[in-house]
């Protein structure tokens, strides 16, 4: 725990510069430093149960979210959703994805993966392409590290969710250790059958996870319909979702019903948890 979590800050400007000192400090070497742009340009929400006054929208170096940040008190230390976007980048799903965590009391950090120099796609989710980027998983991997090493020095900062859709999806089900203990795990649009080491779930098995994915998913169609409830392997706290004639997208679903549905889900799955 760092060594200042349960000083009480004079004002906002020493708040400020404690911040951004524990910001600086973290992992070190060249995957951490490839990574920090990532976090630099990470799209951020703080709900008013924080800040104490209205939500705040903007990006990590934004002055207006840093001073924010410094301004929410050490305690009650709180959960938090360290969010990952798909393999084409913040888009709709992620969008509505952020604002519906902090809708649900959350303050969300959604690194841009896109902002390291020189970053491809992946995939193309409207062929079903794969494979474009094979570095991308470990990539994204290095990003969590790098994002979970910046929320542990933030004081107010108790446990997290980790949430990921398709590509993000894959990362979180991946990660197998965190400096935070860890809430929950998200996975959207993912089908958690890829090849080792990015099959099934690797964090601590007593960790409880959520999976949902649409039956018209193309990526789940390629697996002839296998999903993440498939490599469960007995884990206690953990659910997987196939929602009918749902496909990649699961809070902006065609299928307002499914997307209720999966909505009504999560909100559950955080609320437990």
């Amino acid at each position: 725990m760092p060594r200042y979590a349960g000083m009480a800050f004079r004002n906002g400007a020493a708040a400020l510069a404690m911040l951004l000192g524990a910001m600086a400090q973290g992992p070190s070497g060249a995957a951490e430093a490839d990574a920090a742009p990532t976090w630099e340009r990470a799209q951020v929400a703080l709900p008013r149960e924080l800040t104490g006054q209205r939500p705040v929208l903007g990006l990590m170096a934004d002055a207006e979210v840093l001073a924010a940040l410094a301004r929410i008190p050490p305690a009650p230390r709180v959960a938090v959703v360290l969010l990952m976007h798909g393999c084409n980048g913040i888009g709709i799903e992620e969008t509505n994805a952020r604002l519906f965590l902090l809708e649900q009391g959350y303050a969300v950090f959604m690194p841009d993966s896109f902002a390291r120099p020189g970053r491809q796609s992946n995939c193309a989710t409207t062929i079903g392409a794969t494979a474009l980027a094979p570095i991308a998983p470990s990539l994204r991997l290095d990003e969590i590290d790098y994002a979970l090493a910046r929320l542990a020095a933030m004081p107010f900062v108790d446990r997290v969710f980790l949430a990921g859709s398709s590509e993000g999806g894959q990362a979180v089900a991946s990660q197998a250790r965190s400096p935070l203990p860890l809430a929950g795990i998200l996975v959207l649009s993912w089908h958690c059958q890829g090849r080792v080491p990015f099959a099934g779930i690797q964090a601590p098995r007593d960790v409880p996870v959520l999976a949902i994915i649409g039956d018209d998913d193309p990526w789940y169609r390629a697996r002839s319909g296998r999903h993440c409830g498939q490599v469960f392997e007995g884990r206690p706290a953990a659910e997987s979702i196939v929602l009918p004639g749902s496909g990649h997208s699961i809070f902006s679903a065609a299928d307002a019903g499914n997307a209720r549905r999966a909505r009504a889900a999560i909100a559950d799955f955080l609320k437990a948890h």
